[in-house]
């Protein structure tokens, strides 16, 4: 059964190798894509992260015979980091999309709850602190907890955002997976960290949960990348993306800043990422996306790239 288990997670490994390496691919090559998720730099990180995630895993359950317990706690010390991280990019990937600056707050509050579980879980490794089983139970309780509710919290924030727009299925679709994917990582981590650092014996197939899990999201992630890069090549009245922003051009009278703003919005380009391209700062770039989106008639991004790409 072991060798079973280790044998799912190399496949599972080589599944979130060969995703990520596409989604790298797709922003590198800059190559069409037919939502805007997939061409986020922020997917692109979401999906490092939990190969990474995956590769921990992994160790944990190669070394755990051969290895002492202080070396499997960092190693579970950095998937708390990871967890953290994968809340944080969920949060970064839904704001890129509707087209809102998350709130530096979010960042902050996230850096700060990090920081906390870091020194909370050196601290009980190294033995600087004593907490009961107990106490410490409750404490990774309630610090995972806080990430698991910021990700609830602006699920619903965006929520309205994603509900009025054309073409959003497969994107609402991989959102719901996330979120759900995510709760159910929070919920076996957590008590899986529980497990190996206390005398407490919850979850005793973690191991097997832990491989069935990654394997079906790495593929079902696999399958989402793939799928966003499939194109059709073959017909002649495709337009490119530079086409598409010409008769928006034409069509609404943009001027020559907002067109090229126009373009890097639909290569799925962030405030920063654009501010950072035409050498404008960030202010500015939020003024012209504004008066683009008041020539488009919409309220946001998802709606402006919508509306240019529907452009015949």
């Amino acid at each position: 059964m072991q060798e079973l288990i280790e044998l799912t997670y190399m496949i599972t490994i080589m599944i979130g190798v060969v995703s990520f390496t596409m989604q790298v691919m797709t922003n590198r090559k800059n190559l069409a894509v037919n939502n805007e998720m997939a061409n986020s730099g922020s997917l692109t990180i979401f999906l490092a992260v939990i190969v990474v995630f995956n590769i921990c895993d992994f160790l944990i359950l190669f070394l755990e015979d051969v290895t002492s317990n202080s070396t499997l706690s960092w190693i579970y010390i950095i998937e708390n980091m990871l967890e953290i991280a994968l809340a944080y990019q969920l949060i970064v990937i839904k704001s890129n999309l509707v087209g809102v600056m998350k709130a530096p707050w979010v960042t902050t509050s996230f850096t700060l709850v990090a920081v906390v579980i870091f020194m909370l879980d050196v601290f009980y490794t190294t033995e600087i602190i004593y907490l009961s089983d107990n106490m410490y139970m409750f404490s990774m309780v309630f610090l995972n907890l806080l990430p698991l509710v910021a990700v609830g919290y602006f699920s619903v924030k965006y929520l309205s955002a994603f509900s009025s727009q054309n073409n959003k299925n497969i994107i609402k679709v991989y959102l719901t997976i996330y979120n759900i994917a995510f709760i159910f990582l929070c919920i076996v981590a957590t008590i899986s960290i529980v497990d190996s650092r206390t005398d407490f014996d919850y979850f005793k197939n973690d191991k097997t949960t832990y491989a069935i899990f990654w394997l079906v999201f790495n593929s079902l992630n696999a399958v989402f990348v793939w799928n966003s890069c499939r194109t059709v090549i073959n017909n002649d009245d495709e337009m490119s993306v530079e086409q598409i922003v010409e008769k928006a051009t034409e069509k609404f009278a943009l001027s020559i800043r907002e067109k090229e703003i126009a373009l890097l919005v639909l290569e799925g380009k962030n405030n920063n990422e654009i501010a950072d391209k035409l050498f404008l700062s960030t202010n500015t770039v939020k003024v012209h996306i504004s008066n683009l989106y008041k020539k488009l008639g919409v309220s946001n991004r998802v709606q402006a790239i919508n509306t240019i790409r529907e452009i015949k």
